[in-house]
């Protein structure tokens, strides 16, 4: 028998849950108001299979199917049935279907030859040239998987309209749906792929872009299937349950974050129960869905409970059920995860906080913070080795045992993801020591314990024309754990009276009237710059702007194009720096009217709208 890394994702899930017959006999997937159990789930693996396998989207060849699913069990099912038939699997997200969307270039980037799409991302309307373009994009087929709706996070409308939706795609010429190949292909038989560990099983995908698409993320088999093995058990043993004990887990992301489909897969393995909500968190419901279906397990990131904390429905919502709440994959400073379990308890949490930190090239989370840590660090690493850190002086490399330092960090992992796809180079490794590591572009501070403290970000910078480099990360960082700021976000804007980039501070207060959110804003740039001396004067801010809500990406980050783009529009407030003999001895703020703001009609034709893209790109990627 092959080790857990040396089989298909299909095959290592199917047999951690067959040692025991009673297993089979358990619930693996609640979605909506539908419940399989681990033998219904492994028969639908082998009826997609058939299917997969009778139109020819094998590993034999060369297939490369994209899924466009919903969290729901149907686009799963797809996605073990084309694993165990070999075929390559690209996950794509139900924003790349809108207006706009992107699925036409990524189909064209990665070379996709068939596609699997929930039925509810496509319109009768859309069908014509959805079906034109991906003929002339070399498209073998287009599968639709019929949305079943239902359960606290649909409302009567929804389950109106995927009805009506459906039948009315039903009666386009050229649909085809897989409840009909079902029945059609009941008896064909299963073509199985080679299951190699080495071979590309699964692309996710990240919210930034390269070349215009979203990142593609290639894994190995062997990957998927480290992760998984990685994670199991970590949540029982929070909870100090036994490994037999059924947990629930709703993903909050859809499955073309790797993250979210990892998990999935993990609590599978693992025979606990996946809740499905079709939409996860995207659906205002979604809150609801933690007391219905009584949720143990919940992972999410922190602009999410940002989210939940507006919501006026947030009142009546339970967390009694859950045992832990997980978060992460960016930096939120203590206050923040003071308000966060504070929220959590008032709503009858009183289970553990876990915090991870680390990207998904990588697998997940690399750091990890002890249950219920609230202190300003992202925690300790899960393995030294994994790590180096590029010191800021010198520029050498140095282990985690080497001492205090800070430095930009770089991690490897035996689950670090492809960095090529089909001949083209996605990212750079750095060859350190041996091995392969990835820059994670995070400013890092070892701490004399060996824990990680978060310093800022190494990668979001720009120089205005007298060759000052403003750090946008670290200015973020530093004042965001300031009394009384609860976000901020620094970005350039191009003034076009000086023909020079200008930093720009967007920022929410605690503070809801204008002038004391400026006093509070002031106070914090003067203990940041002068009495802590956090950062040199000659990058302080040109100018900050009061803003009700600063915009982040599905991941939780800011996101710059999005600000860049739309120009987000509040208070601004010049910021004047008053100098003495030995420098600068205060920093005064004047409110600035909106003509003479930097904001204010600024920017030179042609940055408006979508072409301001480049400038995103460089200072994300």
């Amino acid at each position: 028998m092959k080790s857990n890394k040396e089989q298909a994702v299909w095959s290592y899930v199917r047999e951690q849950n067959t040692a025991k017959p009673e297993q089979l006999c358990k619930t693996a997937l609640i979605d909506c108001t539908r419940e399989y159990t681990y033998g219904q789930i492994f028969t639908e693996w082998e009826h997609y299979a058939r299917v997969f396998s009778a139109l020819g989207i094998t590993e034999e060849n060369a297939s490369r199917a994209a899924i466009g699913g919903t969290v729901s069990a149907e686009p799963l099912f797809a996605f073990y049935g084309l694993n165990m038939t070999g075929a390559e699997v690209s996950m794509f997200s139900y924003p790349d279907f809108l207006p706009g969307g992107q699925w036409k270039q990524m189909v064209e980037r990665e070379k996709i030859t068939d596609l699997v799409l929930s039925d509810i991302m496509i319109t009768p309307e859309m069908w014509p040239e959805m079906e034109r373009e991906a003929k002339k994009l070399g498209v073998r087929h287009i599968i639709l998987l019929h949305s079943r709706l239902g359960g606290p996070c649909t409302g009567p409308a929804e389950l109106v309209y995927n009805e009506y939706n459906h039948h009315m795609l039903r009666r386009q010429k050229g649909t085809v749906f897989m409840e009909d190949l079902l029945r059609q292909y009941a008896s064909a038989p299963i073509v199985c792929g080679s299951g190699a560990p080495d071979r590309l099983a699964l692309i996710t995908h990240t919210s930034g872009t390269t070349r215009g698409t979203r990142k593609p993320l290639p894994y190995t088999g062997r990957s998927v299937n480290t992760v998984t093995a990685d994670a199991r058990n970590v949540y029982h043993k929070l909870l100090g349950k036994g490994v037999d004990a059924q947990l629930r887990w709703a993903p909050s992301f859809d499955f073309s974050s790797f993250l979210c489909f990892c998990q999935a897969n993990s609590s599978l393995a693992n025979g606990d129960t996946v809740v499905l909500t079709f939409f996860g968190f995207m659906h205002p419901r979604f809150i609801r869905a933690v007391e219905y279906y009584r949720i143990n397990i919940l992972f999410v990131s922190g602009f999410m409970i940002d989210r939940w904390m507006k919501q006026k429905d947030a009142e009546k919502v339970s967390f009694a059920s859950v045992g832990v709440f997980s978060y992460g994959g960016s930096y939120t400073p203590p206050e923040k995860n003071l308000r966060y379990r504070d929220f959590l308890r008032a709503r009858g949490f009183h289970g553990t906080i876990f915090r991870g930190y680390g990207m998904s090239e990588t697998g997940g989370a690399q750091i990890e913070c002890p249950p219920d840590c609230m202190e300003d660090i992202l925690g300790w690493p899960r393995q030294k080795e994994n790590y180096r850190i590029q010191d800021e002086n010198d520029g050498k490399f140095y282990k985690v045992d080497d001492g205090p330092r800070t430095g930009v960090m770089y991690v490897a992992s035996d689950s670090l993801c492809m960095n090529e796809l089909d001949g083209e180079k996605l990212f750079d490794y750095t060859p350190i020591d041996g091995r392969d590591f990835l820059c994670s572009n995070d400013l890092i501070r070892i701490n004399a314990d060996g824990s990680f403290s978060y310093a800022g970000r190494a990668d979001r910078y720009f120089v205005n024309n007298d060759g000052i480099r403003f750090d946008a990360g670290m200015v973020e960082t530093a004042l965001s754990r300031q009394q009384g700021i609860h976000q901020c976000a620094l970005a350039p804007v191009l003034d076009k009276r000086i023909h020079d980039t200008v930093p720009v501070l967007y920022v929410m207060t605690d503070e809801k009237d204008p002038e004391g959110a400026a006093r509070t804003v002031r106070q914090a740039l003067e203990k940041v710059y002068l009495e802590e001396g956090l950062m040199e004067t000659s990058i302080l801010p040109s100018q900050f702007i009061l803003v009700d809500s600063i915009p982040c990406n599905s991941n939780g980050k800011i996101d710059i194009y999005r600000i860049t783009r739309d120009r987000l529009k509040g208070t601004a407030y010049n910021i004047l720096p008053v100098r003495g003999e030995d420098g600068v001895r205060e920093i005064a703020c004047e409110r600035a009217e909106q003509t003479e703001s930097f904001t204010g009609g600024t920017l030179p034709e042609g940055m408006e709208g979508r072409s301001a893209f480049g400038l995103y790109d460089l200072l994300n990627n």
